[in-house]
């Protein structure tokens, strides 16, 4: 197997330790803002004031900074038509012949945002919502752009210069505001109150989500509205992309002993199965955690199978025959096909709270995952618990009264999905640890 990287010497502050004691966290996110404090230098982008002036709207498929322009115009009831069944629009908003504001909405992705345009035509801060279950649009986040100048090209750079993440707990209620800033000489992570919101107004937090004609209002545009007529199509393809969590990817190849893939560099990758014996869930709630980090209490997933035993099996990706590292590994609850993945999530885990390409994971600071029984996680000598850790076999197996706990090594530190894998008649088939191997990021199944 591939050497890990791995970091044994762990502090009890910092990252690492709120990253156990807090679970799962987004897969973008594994970092924990520190409580440092900037003070009024945030480099925070204009809000506009409202205005009462004349707003006409324009419903299309996007805007196009460079054109200055709506693509593919539509007519209002087309735009009706995408906002009841859930599909992409967007809607420009001009003031005296002015596009100052272009909102993007996706009600499949439960996404909705307002992007504020600058006067080069480009989208400098737009303000996120997400439409949660009881009907209301909630504040997700705040990203803007500070330009360089007026040729810089919109979105310049890799992120935003600043982000506001509004963090919630599963009732919805706010539970702090993370802040990401990127200063002249560094980049910093912070956390606020919701009551010190960073910008000089804050926005509207939580609102009755709105109807097509009512994007303006929210806009802060009051004065009379007119809609311009357009073509009664509905665009063939879109300029935007609505934000979504991270995506099972070939994970039924993935877990298939003898399913190939082809880099994009042309070289093929076989799966291995590795048989992992079989472990004891003596309460049917299986905990995947760093197991350095078990005695810190992490949360087990919330869906829970009935008390027994079930078979595990861990998967390799091999090139040439020659093994490169784990790839996954499954805990087996019904020998059943699956035909669709579902991230497992933990008590409080809310999907709506991850941003584009983020996922609840299991994060980990020794290269090594744990698999265990919640009730039995700290029942094992951490004397062997080190050992098996620091084996370099596919698995490693310890068991204590009436459990047992499989250690299976990754191939890095990180933050790490687990799937739930379900038949079409709606039984849970299976776990599947998904450790996000980098031989497999971008390769595809083959033959």
């Amino acid at each position: 197997m591939a050497m890990r990287i791995r970091r044994r010497t762990m502090l009890l502050s910092g990252v690492v330790a709120a990253m156990a004691a807090g679970g799962a966290l987004a897969v973008s996110r594994v970092r924990k803002p520190d409580a440092g404090f900037l003070g009024d230098s945030l480099p925070v982008a204009d809000v506009p004031a409202p205005t009462d002036r004349p707003v006409e709207v324009v419903y299309c498929a996007g805007w196009d900074s460079s054109a200055r322009a709506p693509v593919s115009p539509i007519s209002e009831s087309v735009a009706r038509a995408q906002d009841a069944a859930g599909g992409q629009y967007a809607a420009v908003l001009l003031v005296d012949g002015v596009a100052r504001m272009v909102v993007e909405v996706c009600w499949s992705a439960h996404h909705a945002e307002l992007w504020h345009i600058d006067a080069a035509g480009r989208r400098y801060r737009g303000v996120a919502y997400r439409r949660w279950p009881d009907g209301q649009l909630r504040l997700f986040e705040v990203r803007s752009w500070n330009y360089a100048g007026q040729d810089t090209p919109e979105f310049h750079g890799d992120e935003p210069t600043f982000e506001a993440r509004v963090w919630r707990d599963a009732t919805a209620a706010i539970e702090t505001v993370g802040i990401m800033a990127v200063l002249p000489d560094r980049k910093v992570q912070t956390s606020r109150a919701w009551s010190n919101w960073p910008e000089r107004v804050r926005p509207p937090e939580n609102v009755a989500v709105p109807t097509i004609s009512d994007w303006p209002r929210l806009a802060g545009m009051t004065g009379p509205i007119t809609v311009r007529s357009g073509p009664t199509r509905t665009p063939a393809a879109f300029p935007w992309q609505p934000p979504r969590p991270l995506q099972p990817r070939h994970v039924t190849e993935t877990v298939t002993d003898g399913s190939r893939f082809r880099t994009q560099g042309g070289r093929v990758l076989t799966i291995k199965r590795v048989p992992a014996g079989t472990i004891r869930l003596p309460s049917g709630r299986l905990l995947v955690a760093d197991p350095a980090w078990l005695h810190t209490d992490p949360k087990p997933f919330a869906t829970t199978v009935p008390p027994g035993t079930y078979q595990v099996d861990v998967f390799q990706v091999a090139e040439n025959e020659k093994p490169l590292t784990n790839a996954a590994c499954r805990v087996t609850v019904k020998d059943v096909p699956v035909r669709s993945w579902h991230l497992a999530l933990r008590d409080g885990d809310q999907e709506l709270a991850l941003g584009n390409g983020e996922s609840f994971g299991n994060p980990v600071d020794t290269a090594t995952l744990a698999l265990v029984d919640a009730a039995s996680a700290t029942a094992y000598p951490q004397a062997e618990v080190d050992a098996a850790m620091d084996d370099n076999a596919p698995y490693s197996t310890i068991s204590a009264k009436d459990t047992d706990m499989i250690i299976v090594p990754g191939w890095s530190d990180g933050s790490f999905p687990v799937w739930l894998g379900y038949a079409d008649n709606g039984a849970l088939g299976c776990f599947v640890l998904d450790l996000l191997t980098p031989e497999l990021a971008t390769a595809q199944p083959h033959g």
